[in-house]
């Protein structure tokens, strides 16, 4: 699926009007014709300020609205294209988990590399050699330089990591 297939509109939940006329803001993410997820932004917009999913006006406050606005469409669109350069069917459910943080629990693997590498690093001149700590950190750097080359990716969960193209040997 294309990036042109994300689409990111902002609407105003107006059943939850406060007392001074504000409206929570929220986003409905669209990826393809099927897969759908709502959230809010946690922002508050006056009604009468509220047109075609912008806050209208030339105000500081529209302006940093609509700025935020275009920094979560940004996002969602980047973490969209990371997801779908390692595999295929991502829905907006899973975008907006990780949008928001809910996905923080996802083991990856550099963090898990990095964790290794701190825990090995404790034990340096106990049980391991400071040269096999130079060996992990230099592998370390050469799984980080080819994610973000070949993926252009920071990280990679290890739940798209499969076998595909592989020979084990049995």
């Amino acid at each position: 699926m294309n990036q042109a297939n994300v689409k990111v509109p902002f609407y105003l939940k107006k059943s939850e009007t406060d007392v001074d006329g504000n409206c929570p803001v929220m986003a409905k993410l669209n990826i393809g014709k099927y897969s759908e997820a709502a959230f809010s932004v946690k922002m508050k917009v006056p009604q009468s300020r509220w047109i075609s999913g912008r806050a209208s006006g030339k105000s500081v406050a529209a302006k940093e609205i609509n700025n935020r606005l275009d920094e979560i469409r940004a996002m969602a669109l980047s973490i969209y294209c990371e997801q779908s350069a390692v595999r295929d069917g991502v829905t907006a459910e899973e975008v907006k988990s990780i949008l928001l943080g809910m996905a923080s629990e996802q083991e990856t693997l550099l963090s898990y590399f990095r964790q290794f590498i701190s825990n090995f690093e404790k034990r340096v001149g106990v049980n391991r050699t400071a040269k096999s700590l130079q060996a992990y950190r230099n592998a370390y750097r050469h799984i980080e330089n080819f994610c973000i080359e070949k993926y252009r990716l920071t990280d990679i969960p290890f739940s798209a990591l499969d076998q595909q193209g592989t020979t084990w040997g049995v």
